[in-house]
Order: C-alpha cells, then structure tokens, then sequence
C-alpha cells in the first residue's frame, strides 16, 4: 500500500512539473495579442528596387551587352564621319535614311544597332529567370507581381540612359573631332536634345524588349519580334503605296521613336518628341498587356 502511494505521488510530481515545462515553452512563444512585428528594413519599394538591381547588375550579360552598344555608338559614329567626304563605308553610303551631310547623325549613325543591343539585353533578363525558374521565387515574394515588371523596368532603363548618354556625348565628342571644321558644337540649337534623343531612343527600345519577353517568355520569339517590328516592319511599309505608305510608316514604333535621335526631321517623320511620346505609348500598352498576361498565368 504505502508503495503504490509513493508511486502515485511521484507520478504527480511528473505530472506537475510536466505541466511547469509546457507553461514554460509556451510562454517563450510569440505572443498571439500584440503588436505587430517591425518590418524589415529591405522590404517595400526599397527592397523590391534593390533586390532587381542585384539581379541586374550580377549578369555578366548586362555589363556585356551594354558594353557593346556603348561601343556601337562610338565606332560606327567615328566610321560614319571619317568616311562622309568619300561617300561613306566603302563609297556606298551609310545606313537608310543616313544624311551623309548632316555631322550630328553621321557621329550618332550607330544608334539603331546599339538599340537592338539593348533591347536583346531587355529580353533576355526576363525569359533567362524564366529558363532558370528564379522567377518563380521573386513572384512567391511579391504576388501581385506587376511592381516587378515596374521594377525592372526601372532599373533597365536607369542603367541604360546613363551608359547610353555617356556613349552618345563620346560618340558625338569624336565624330566632331574628325570632321573637324565641317563640325558642329554641342551648344548649338537643337544638339544636345539630339544627343540625348539618341540615348532615350535606345532606352526605350531596351524597355521594348523588356516587355516582350514578359509578353511571350521565349528568348528567340521575343528578339525575333523586337527585329521585325523595330526593323522590319519600316522596311516593309516602303514597299506601301505612296499615297499612304508613308503615313503609316512613320507611326511605327522604331520609325516614330528614331525621330528625336534626329537634329532635322523629314516631312514624312514626326517631330523629334512627338515620335518620342508615340514610343513611349507604345511601351505603355505593351506593359499594360505584359501585366496581364503575367497574372493569368503560371511562371
């Protein structure tokens, strides 16, 4: 008898000190009434701006890339104007719609070829997260998803106007220096708009790119289309008839938007902004549609 009881109590004693160990655990928790936990420093825009920029700037790819339209600018534009007097590369002239007689363009004649650079870029930093699967855990972290479409559009641009910029004033510092007298200085009228209209035209064509491979996640069908509709697609309109092919021309994307890299627009070109301003509506419903298409389906 006396043992049973004896067990007994020490079972109650178990019991109870149990119970102290669970009332313990319990109260190391996170209380569930309180106030809210800070949030941390990183987050909201800050943190979704800095984590693209990271992941921007962490690609070999991008340095690369940029590097390459950079030195597009330069060269085609020391090409440009050290072969004007003989008629431009090997005496057949520069590319369409080159004036051979207007120093501004023949420094900046490289501008096309560095947009398509950078657009190239622009798509193949979205469809590379696609191919890799990253892009799954940056949706996971941000589900609305459309502020990192808005993100990385920011940050592809920052970084693509102040490259673009720097290559343009170095391209345009060149090609004057080569032509010498036959030159013109970045203070007269309308110079400087140009050489800047030449770094926002290949920005926007990047963001262009951008937004098609958000479109159709497929590296070669976006550069594809970014080709057709930035190059092609001018080509194919001079083809039109002339009583309304031009009309329809200059209101293409690449047509409108090469117009503000221009110091004298022709009568069949929009004016320098106006085209601008049509690029830039252009990229509007591009990411407006990309928006969309990025929320219905899976990543």
């Amino acid at each position: 008898m006396s043992t049973g009881t004896a067990s007994t109590g020490t079972a109650s004693t178990g019991t109870a000190s149990t119970g102290t160990a669970g009332t313990g655990t319990l109260d190391a928790r996170r209380p569930l009434v309180g106030p809210a936990p800070p949030r941390p420093a990183g987050g909201g825009v800050r943190g979704l701006l800095a984590g693209q920029w990271v992941a921007v700037r962490s690609l070999r790819t991008t340095w690369w890339l940029l590097g390459g339209a950079a030195l597009a600018l330069v060269l085609f534009g020391l090409l440009f104007t050290a072969t004007a007097e003989s008629g431009g590369p090997a005496g057949r002239g520069g590319p369409p719609g080159l004036d051979l007689a207007d120093p501004v363009a023949l420094s900046l004649g490289g501008h096309n070829l560095a947009g398509l650079v950078v657009g190239v870029l622009g798509v193949l930093l979205v469809t590379g997260e696609y191919t890799s699967g990253a892009v799954r855990v940056v949706f996971a972290a941000v589900p609305q998803r459309w502020p990192v479409l808005l993100a990385r559009a920011v940050v592809l641009a920052a970084l693509a106007l102040v490259t673009t910029c720097l290559a343009a004033l170095a391209a345009f510092l060149v090609g004057q220096a080569v032509l010498g007298d036959a030159g013109v200085s970045l203070t007269d009228a309308g110079v400087a708009r140009t050489v800047l209209g030449a770094a926002l035209y290949v920005t926007a064509i990047g963001l262009l790119g951008s937004g098609l491979g958000w479109l159709l996640r497929s590296t070669g069908g976006a550069i594809g289309t970014l080709f057709a509709v930035v190059f092609l697609l001018p080509v194919l309109g001079s083809l039109l008839p002339s009583s309304w092919g031009p009309d329809v021309v200059r209101w293409l994307p690449g047509q409108a938007g090469s117009s503000v890299a221009q110091l004298v627009t022709g009568p069949d070109e929009l004016a320098p902004w106006t085209g601008f301003a049509v690029l830039c509506g252009y990229l509007g419903v591009l990411f407006a549609a990309a928006v969309v298409t990025v929320r219905r389906r899976d990543a």
